[in-house]
């Protein structure tokens, strides 16, 4: 077996076993007249995500890594689709793991912020809307949630 021949069989072999990537993205788009933030959680709680610990009651800011970095919220502005950066890397493996078999997704709007902060946001749970979804939500909606800012609208709606 020449060289060549070998580093080729090498690099097959070792693409082949390579984790596959998902590349499935939830994106959100804002059809609301607000400017909006998306928070993806596996519970009812908004702080429940390794992100946001900065936000955490008792989170003393001196003990913050030399290469820690508050997570940083996206805008999404009206009419806008936003990919959500917060979400797992593994979909299927994801949702196989929550008791309920639903993800969240929290809507907080940009005045909510102003007001109030995100550590309180955290702290107190405000959000605007919650949608409750499963894997097969998301693929009948082609992985895109629409807010239309009416925080009673329908789950069909989504």
């Amino acid at each position: 077996m020449n060289t060549k021949t070998f580093i080729f069989l090498f690099l097959l072999f070792n693409f082949c076993s390579c984790d596959k990537l998902d590349t499935r993205e939830l994106l959100v788009r804002n059809n609301s007249d607000k400017v909006i933030f998306s928070i993806f959680s596996d519970n009812d709680n908004m702080n429940n995500a390794g992100f946001y610990y900065e936000y955490q009651d008792g989170f003393d800011e001196s003990k913050r890594g030399d290469y820690d970095a508050p997570f940083i919220f996206t805008e999404i502005k009206k009419g806008q689709t936003v990919a959500n950066y917060d979400t797992p890397r593994y979909w299927d493996t994801f949702f196989n793991t929550l008791e309920d078999k639903k993800a969240r997704l929290f809507i907080v709007q940009k005045d909510s912020v102003d007001k109030y902060g995100w550590k309180e946001i955290f702290k107190k749970n405000i959000y605007n809307k919650k949608y409750l979804f499963t894997i097969k939500d998301l693929d009948s909606l082609n992985w895109t949630i629409t807010y239309d800012g009416n925080p009673r609208s329908p789950k069909s709606s989504l």
